[in-house]
């Protein structure tokens, strides 16, 4: 019998809080995030940049022997950097983060040249895929790291992961919140915004900045499977039912909420890894919307 089958759900909800309280924060926060792309018209966003997240991560790996003997990690030995869980975090976070940005910020630059941004952020995943793909190769040591963080078995984020993605998501939702209506008006008509005499360049950065931090942290403590399916999707499904922008802000937090709790239901279930079951679950949540714009 499954070990998870003969414990409680109690016991389940006591031993794994921080993987669960971790996916609430992240179905709350991700999907706010994911309007305003939504608006902005760059959704692919949240597909492409958690990849380059997860490729900076498995890169910290492939050089972590060079960078205990040349710069350090504290006073850790290689043994001790591969299980000391705070400061590992803290590495591999710099190298998301690293990674995010460039990515960012080149998608950033490239648009700003026109052509098809479909297709930009199309090959910008598949650079990015084929890169995590091969520093994973260059780098056994991290094999068992990278392959739980793709496959999406969050029950593992202890106290300290969720810590800093608490603090980081609540900067990120806060800043969102507090300036949604220039953030939504940039984002939808940079030119109407630049004739009200909005600080356009300075609310463009407040997202970036916002994009950049959650999908790095989020990717790092969470695994990319699930901030695709909670930046995304329910962006897409709270659009069919919210009649403001207040309402689809709204709608789209509780669509990521919603879908984490039937994932971990079914994750509990059904021994299915976490962040696959919550992203089917942010998927099945599509499906009312779709028939009421049918209908």
């Amino acid at each position: 019998m499954d070990e998870l089958e003969v414990i409680s759900w109690g016991e389940r909800l006591s031993l794994f809080r921080f993987a669960l309280l971790a996916a609430l924060l992240a179905g709350a926060v991700c999907p706010l995030l994911g309007v305003f792309l939504h608006v902005r018209r760059t959704s692919f966003y949240g597909i492409a940049l958690p990849q380059f997240a997860t490729a900076g991560v498995v890169f910290g790996f492939v050089i972590l022997p060079w960078w205990l003997e040349n710069i350090g990690l504290g006073a850790l030995d290689f043994a001790g950097a591969m299980h000391d869980s705070h400061a590992a975090m803290n590495y591999h976070l710099a190298w998301s983060n690293v990674f995010t940005f460039g990515g960012l910020l080149a998608l950033l630059a490239l648009g700003r040249r026109g052509g098809s941004e479909v297709g930009r952020v199309a090959a910008s995943f598949a650079i990015a895929a084929a890169a995590t793909l091969l520093f994973g190769r260059m780098s056994p040591v991290g094999k068992g790291f990278v392959d739980e963080l793709l496959s999406g078995e969050l029950l593992g984020v202890g106290v300290h992961e969720c810590e800093t993605l608490a603090v980081v998501f609540g900067l990120a939702a806060g800043a969102l919140l507090l300036f949604q209506r220039d953030l939504l008006l940039v984002s939808y008509d940079r030119e109407s915004a630049l004739v009200l005499g909005k600080r356009v360049f300075a609310l463009e950065a407040v997202l970036t900045v916002v994009t950049g931090l959650v999908i790095s942290v989020g990717t790092m403590v969470l695994g990319p499977i699930v901030l695709f399916g909670l930046i995304v999707l329910p962006a897409i499904g709270a659009r069919a039912w919210a009649r403001s922008m207040r309402s689809y802000l709204r709608l789209a937090s509780a669509f990521g909420v919603g879908a984490v709790l039937l994932g971990v239901a079914a994750s509990f279930e059904f021994d299915l890894p976490l962040g696959a079951a919550i992203t089917g679950a942010a998927a099945l949540l599509l499906a009312p919307g779709g028939l009421l714009r049918r209908g």
